[in-house]
């Protein structure tokens, strides 16, 4: 009994420390409001990529579908690359956090012709395929916080 006891209290304790983080989904930073969130993927058919998409410095993209699947330690976000906004810039989305109930990490990674001139009012998000693309948990209004 005592064994199992402790055996629980370990458990416990270990996974309380992995969501420590977790507590609050909130963002701290710079915040943006009222930004269209977009999502686009991957044209694996393409035949100008063979190896697959890649962001605007020759890395693979990173899929909001692998992150939350463990498969990626961030998600790539494309946005108005007129902002000068340095590559890798940390991004957090309340939004999506809220909906996932963990923080999802996002990086500004890319750019495209649908994002210029935009500046900060539109951004969009790497999906796995076209139908995760459709989902409207990523196609809606957000609020942007660069962290």
């Amino acid at each position: 009994m005592k064994l199992s006891l402790y055996f629980v209290l370990i458990t416990a304790s270990c996974v309380c420390g992995l969501f420590d983080n977790e507590i609050t989904l909130k963002c701290k930073g710079k915040t943006f409001r009222n930004v269209t969130l977009t999502a686009y993927y991957p044209d694996y058919s393409d035949q100008d990529h063979e190896f697959g998409y890649q962001d605007k410095k020759g890395q693979k993209l990173r899929t909001l579908q692998d992150y939350i699947d463990n498969r990626a330690e961030y998600v790539t976000l494309s946005m108005d690359d007129s902002l000068g906004i340095p590559y890798a810039t940390k991004v957090c989305i309340p939004e999506l956090n809220s909906h996932f109930g963990h923080r999802i990490l996002l990086e500004v990674r890319d750019s495209s012709p649908d994002t210029a001139g935009t500046g900060y009012t539109r951004a969009e998000i790497c999906a796995r395929t076209e139908v995760d693309s459709y989902d409207r948990t990523v196609n809606r209004i957000v609020t942007l916080v660069f962290v």
